[in-house]
């Protein structure tokens, strides 16, 4: 089975291609265009986008140029946070799927684990018995946050998306979602481009004959994790999807736990933004 194929059951029976494309940062047309081409090409079906990174209707441009049919695309999105209270999160929805020219949206997350983000949840609930989304989920939340939610929520959230890569393996965060059954998946997968900095990623791409970028892939794919890398070069969309034709040991994978804890990204529990 090809990394295209394989795909993650939900807690609601949905199903979640494991290997996606990133599209944050990327807001140049013709680098939008060019990297989903090569991706959709390549045989890339999910795509993950959100409401901050402005390239919806982009991608919406070249998805329908494409060709590919819609039944065949996972697509995930994400509510800003000043969208967070319940009728800006009501109105998100339909600008969402408005801005992507979807009549339904397969993934809807909350971005951040903002004050207002249980009035957001439940906007998402409504737009799921609506037809409008088939699942919800988080993004950025940690245990105290899945905690609050796990305690209210109608609709359980489906998946998790965190910064997690060899650098910040989030272990406890990791754990307790999966014994919450909400699927974990990586952005920041290659520490936000730091991986070629890396001493025991850099050695590991020796050894195997591959990019640090692919050695950081491979971790987190063989750890179970849905990952979406991104890139604006096209020849990089096709190199992130080129390892599959190997495996880390178990030695290798301990050595990669010798990596010196960082935080690349914004810290959940102390974000202002």
């Amino acid at each position: 089975m090809s990394i295209f194929d394989k795909k993650i059951k939900f807690n609601n029976e949905e199903f979640i291609p494991q290997f996606g494309l990133g599209t944050y940062e990327l807001t140049n047309t013709n680098e939008i265009d060019e990297s989903i081409m090569a991706a959709l090409k390549l045989g890339y079906r999910h795509i993950d986008t959100a409401q901050i990174y402005g390239n919806h209707k982009q991608i919406a441009k070249t998805i329908k140029k494409s060709g590919v049919k819609r039944e065949e695309l996972f697509i995930t999105s994400k509510i800003w946070n000043k969208d967070h209270g319940y009728e800006n999160a009501v109105k998100a929805v339909d600008r969402i799927l408005e801005e992507l020219e979807l009549d339904y949206i397969d993934l809807i997350l909350i971005h951040w684990p903002t004050p207002q983000r249980l009035e957001c949840w439940k906007a998402l609930e409504e737009a799921v018995e609506a037809g409008k989304v088939k699942s919800i989920g988080i993004s950025n939340f940690l245990e105290e946050h899945i905690d609050e939610l796990m305690k209210v929520a109608k609709i359980k959230p489906v998946i998790n998306q965190f910064e997690l890569h060899p650098a910040l393996p989030c272990h406890s965060l990791v754990e307790h979602c999966r014994k919450n059954n909400i699927v974990v998946e990586s952005w920041g997968t290659l520490i936000r481009g730091k991986c070629f900095e890396v001493e025991q990623i850099v050695e590991l791409a020796k050894k195997y004959n591959k990019t640090p970028a692919q050695i950081c892939l491979r971790w987190a794919y063989q750890l179970g994790y849905v990952i979406i890398p991104k890139s604006s070069k096209p020849e990089r969309v096709v190199d992130n999807a080129n390892f599959d034709d190997f495996e880390l040991t178990q030695e290798d994978m301990n050595y990669i736990a010798t990596v010196k804890e960082q935080r690349d990204g914004p810290d959940p529990s102390n974000f202002n933004f």
